[in-house]
């Protein structure tokens, strides 16, 4: 389900209703603190004098009534404020999810399961509680406006100790958080590239590398553990303190007879709600800190959105391609990749893009594939610009093998039928068939649910290209879009290829193919040559046989 800006409003933690919510519960529970405090006075200035046990009773049941309207106004909030999280998680995850499929620099789901679980913890609801210390303090100068002086003292003291904490503890955090990620990555690289790492030698050099992070990392950790419990003992002791000088001075009145007993517990209940919030302060920054950071980048997303082409379905699809201007350039570069790339391909025509490595022939592929945007130029299919289309309908009308194969992790099955729910087993069998793979799938031990994903080791690479050929021609598209498509294949599989080509001429299908092969030049219509970004040359492939000296007479196998 995709969500507009207006919606990600509703469904933000900080959106107006959510924060006003908070606000006039927190209103309530923090004024339903004060119950016990009171019925302390009461208990001591009023039951203990008179004596009185239906005195008693009546305020007992009085304040036991409002705790359970405490405790439930507690369980509401809650159950509201999971409720919304769990909203959250569900439309924003799978909006998400979709949209990191097709633009990958965009808000990650670690983004959202951090706004989730801090819905759900005590730093979201500090604030809230942090707004009425106030309403505390009146109530101890109310006591005596000594008790209320020591409080605000204490809230200084407190307050400072909680913002250096914070401060101390952040740059160690840190710290201990890169060398944690270095450690990790150079475990991942290993495990990675096990293979170079044991047949060139490396296990020495990097496990002395190795060693240096982790003394490193275990260095930031001590000193980061050590910081945190001598501060946490400072503040234990501090609030200790505070706590025996607010007993201190109230029994001092007392004995002055400037307060009455009761005072004495009632202070002390007070200033340890008010202190409460504030000796949370240094995790709940951080978490507050990494929450709005992940808001943050959502709600840029959701600023930038949308691109408002509406796409259309179109029926009667041709393929035919057009390119007109075509010009990319990579990211913070100031010269183009591609530029004023021009070129016309009617349904049922091939074009063989040959060129020097870096010349753009790839980035060409993942612009027509709809992969890469360019940042000047069409490209129109039928005469309809790319982002015209609708990208459900895209799947049938281009098929797209990259130069570097790449699957999710699934079954060979899944991978070739780009895991459609609605499965054809005919239809990835003939795609197989088509480039010479089926038998090699049924010779490995779980045919077509063995897994691929992210280590392939155990499958040539030659099975793992046509794997990703075949994944191309799965939904018998339009426009066929190959990137060194007959690397890594064996004789066999490459004589497929080539008599795939005069197959998908019948069937009207266009095709563009990147290849430093020129053996393939006699199976296509066109070639055409790139250099530095531009197209340099185009030829007929008799024109090109002549310019390259390709014998024209060569034979399939």
């Amino acid at each position: 389900m995709d969500i507009t800006q207006s919606q990600w409003s509703e469904i933000s933690p900080f959106n107006r209703r959510v924060v006003l919510t908070l606000i006039f519960a927190g209103f309530f529970l923090n004024l339903l603190i004060l119950v016990v405090p009171i019925y302390s006075l009461q208990v001591f200035d009023r039951v203990l004098t008179s004596r009185s046990m239906d005195t008693l009773l009546l305020i007992s049941a009085i304040v036991f009534f409002l705790l359970v309207i405490q405790a439930a106004m507690d369980i509401l909030r809650n159950r509201y404020l999971y409720k919304k999280s769990v909203h959250l998680d569900a439309l924003l995850s799978s909006h998400l999810f979709a949209l990191n499929t097709i633009q990958p620099q965009q808000p990650t789901l670690h983004d959202v399961k951090e706004l989730k679980a801090f819905m759900v913890s005590p730093a979201f609801l500090l604030p809230f509680d942090l707004i009425w210390t106030p309403l505390f303090i009146l109530v101890l100068f109310n006591l005596h406006p000594l008790i209320g002086a020591l409080a605000l003292i204490s809230i200084c003291l407190v307050g400072g100790l909680a913002y250096f904490i914070h401060k101390r503890k952040e740059k160690q955090f840190a710290h201990a958080q890169m060398m944690e990620s270095a450690c990790r990555a150079a475990n991942e690289q290993v495990v990675h590239q096990a293979e170079s790492v044991q047949s060139q030698y490396l296990s020495h050099g990097l496990r002395q590398q190795y060693q240096h992070l982790t003394a490193e990392r275990i260095w930031h950790e001590l000193e980061l553990g050590h910081t945190t419990s001598t501060l946490t003992s400072m503040a234990k002791c501090l609030r200790f303190t505070l706590q025996m000088a607010i007993m201190g001075l109230g029994a001092w009145l007392v004995v002055n007879n400037s307060m009455t007993a009761g005072g004495i517990i009632a202070g002390s209940i007070l200033m340890s709600r008010t202190l409460q919030p504030l000796e949370q302060l240094p995790n709940s920054l951080q978490v507050w800190r990494n929450v709005l950071d992940a808001h943050q980048r959502i709600s840029a997303h959701f600023t930038v959105q949308p691109n408002n082409t509406q796409t259309t379905e179109f029926s009667q699809v041709k393929g035919a391609l057009h390119i007109d201007g075509l010009t990319w350039y990579p990211e913070q570069a100031k010269l183009p990749l591609l530029k004023n790339i021009r070129l016309k391909l009617e349904c049922g025509n091939s074009v063989m893009v040959m060129g020097d490595s870096g010349s753009g022939k790839s980035v060409l592929c993942k612009l027509l594939a709809n992969i890469y945007q360019p940042h000047s130029g069409d490209i129109k299919i039928d005469g309809a610009r790319l982002p015209q289309w609708d990208s459900a309908q895209l799947k049938s009308v281009i098929g797209y093998a990259p130069q570097h194969t790449s699957f999710v992790a699934g079954t060979i099955k899944q991978n070739i039928a780009h895991f459609d729910p609605q499965l054809d087993d005919d239809k990835v069998i003939s795609a197989a068939k088509k480039i010479a793979i089926h038998q090699d799938i049924i010779s490995l031990p779980n045919g077509y649910n063995t897994i691929i994903g992210s280590h392939n080791d155990t499958i040539p690479m030659g099975l793992l290209k046509g794997i990703s050929v075949a994944r191309a021609l799965y939904y018998q598209p339009k426009l066929l879009i190959l990137d060194e498509p007959d690397a890594h294949l064996d004789s066999a599989k490459r004589n497929a290829f080539y008599h795939l080509l005069p197959q998908l001429k019948q069937s009207h299908t266009a095709v563009v193919i990147v290849s430093h092969n020129t053996q393939l030049i006699q199976h296509v219509d066109w070639v055409v040559q790139l250099k530095s970004g531009e197209i340099t040359s185009a030829h007929s492939s008799e024109q090109a046989a002549k310019v390259y000296n390709i014998n024209q007479a060569v034979a399939y196998g």
